[in-house]
C-alpha cells in the first residue's frame, strides 16, 4: 500500500495478503475461482520499551466502528469507518461503512458531510441494495440544511431510477418532495406530488395493512395548506362595490381547507391529525386578522372608521370563538394520545393568545359555549 506517513523508527503498517487456494492445492480448471479474502494489516505503536501491535482487517474494523455506532461514540465511529475505507478500499465492506459513516454524521448534524457520505455511496457502488435507503437518508440532511433544491434532485433520483420502489416508499418520495417544492414556493409542481403521493396511497396496491400512513397523511396536510395559503392570500378589499366577492370566496377556500384537515384527522395519524386540528383553529384566526387588517371604506371620516372597527371587532369575535373551541378539542386530542410535539405547543400558544384578547375586548360574555 503506498500512503504517506510521518518518519517512524517502525514500520507504521505490516500489510498481508492471505488467498484462500483450497488448501494451498492448485485449482482445477472447472473448479470455483478463488475467494481473496480482506487483507490483514499490523498497525505498531513503541510505548518506550514496549513494542504494541494492532492487527486487524476490514470485519474487525467495520465492527468496531458498529460498537461505537451503536453506543453513541459516532465521533469514534466516523474515524474507524474512514480508516475503513482508507486502507481496505476494495472490501465489500465499504459501502455499508459509507452509509454507517452518514448515520453517524447525521447525528453529529454534520449534515453535508453526511449526505457526500450517501452520495459516495451511490455513486461507487450503484449495484448495492442500500442505495434506495442512502438516496433517501441523503434527501434527510439535505432537509436539515433546507437544501430544497437538492432534497428535490436526491428523491427524483429515487423515483426515476429506481422502477422497483415499492408502494410505500413511492408514497415516502412523492410527499417529501412535495413539501420542498412548497419551500420552494413552486406550488404547482408540490401539487401535482402530492396528489400523486395521495392517489399512490388511496390505489392501494402493495401497501401492506401494517405499513406506516405517515406520508399519506403528510402529503393530505400539505394539500391542505396549499388552500390555507391561498384563502390568506385573498384580499379583502375597501370598494364595497365588490367586497362581497372576495369575501364569499375567502369563506369557500376555509371551508375547503377545513375540509382537507378533517380529512387528515379522519385518516388518523397521530402527529398530522394534531397539525391538522391545530391548523382548522388557525383557519379562523388568521381570517379574523385578516378582516381586523383590511382597509375601512374609502368614504369615512376618521371618526366614522373608529366606529366601523368597532363594529366589525363585535361582529367577527365569533371567529376567536371558533378557533378556542377547536383548540381546546385539539389539546384533548393530544392529551388522549399523549402527543407533545410543536403542534400541540403552538395551540397551547395561541390559545393562550386569543382568550387574553377576548379579557382585553371585554366582551362581557360568560364562558364560550359550542355553537
Amino acid at each position: 500500500m503506498n500512503r504517506e506517513r510521518p518518519p517512524c523508527p517502525l514500520p507504521a503498517l505490516l500489510l498481508l495478503t492471505i488467498t484462500a487456494t483450497g488448501c494451498g492445492h492448485s485449482r482445477p480448471p472447472d473448479a470455483e475461482p478463488a475467494q481473496r479474502l480482506d487483507p490483514i494489516h499490523i498497525h505498531a505503536t513503541r510505548d518506550g520499551e514496549r513494542l504494541d501491535l494492532d492487527a486487524y482487517d476490514a470485519s474487525e474494523l467495520f465492527e468496531r466502528a458498529g460498537g461505537n455506532l451503536r453506543s453513541g461514540s459516532c465521533q469514534t465511529a466516523v474515524k474507524i469507518y474512514d480508516r475503513l475505507c482508507e486502507e481496505f478500499s476494495g472490501s465489500p465492506l465499504v459501502p455499508l461503512a459509507l452509509y454507517n459513516r452518514g448515520l453517524c454524521l447525521d447525528e453529529l448534524e454534520r449534515y453535508q458531510e453526511a449526505a457526500a457520505s450517501y452520495g459516495r455511496m451511490v455513486r461507487d457502488f450503484p449495484g448495492s441494495q442500500d442505495v434506495t435507503d442512502a438516496l433517501f437518508r441523503m434527501a434527510g440532511s439535505f432537509e436539515a440544511m433546507e437544501a430544497w433544491d437538492q432534497v428535490v434532485e436526491a428523491l427524483d433520483r429515487l423515483l426515476s431510477e429506481h422502477p422497483d420502489l415499492g408502494r410505500a416508499e413511492r408514497i415516502e418520495a412523492l410527499a417529501r418532495k412535495g413539501s420542498a417544492l412548497l419551500e420552494m414556493d413552486r406550488v404547482d409542481d408540490a401539487r401535482l406530488a402530492l396528489e400523486a403521493a395521495s392517489r399512490t396511497h388511496r390505489i392501494g396496491r402493495g401497501i401492506a395493512p401494517s405499513d406506516s400512513n405517515f406520508y399519506y397523511s403528510m402529503a393530505e396536510f400539505k394539500l391542505a395548506e396549499i388552500v390555507h395559503d391561498a384563502m390568506r392570500q385573498e384580499e379583502i378589499p375597501s370598494d364595497e362595490s365588490i367586497l362581497e366577492e372576495h369575501l364569499e370566496r375567502k369563506a369557500g377556500l376555509l371551508l375547503d381547507a377545513q375540509r382537507l384537515y378533517t380529512k387528515v384527522i379522519r385518516i388518523g395519524h397521530p402527529h398530522w391529525a394534531a397539525a391538522a386540528a391545530y391548523r382548522i383553529g388557525a383557519l379562523y384566526h388568521h381570517l379574523w386578522k385578516d378582516m381586523l387588517a383590511a382597509p375601512p371604506p374609502e368614504d369615512l371620516d376618521e371618526e366614522e372608521r373608529e366606529i366601523y372597527q368597532e363594529i366589525l371587532r363585535e361582529k367577527i369575535r365569533v371567529l376567536l370563538k371558533k378557533a378556542v373551541l377547536q383548540w381546546e378539542r385539539t389539546l384533548k386530542l393530544a392529551s388522549r394520545l399523549g402527543l407533545d410535539n410543536k403542534w400541540v405547543e403552538s395551540t397551547q400558544r395561541d390559545l393562550d393568545e386569543i382568550r387574553d384578547i377576548l379579557v382585553l375586548e371585554k366582551s362581557g360574555e360568560g364562558a364560550i359555549e359550542e355553537d
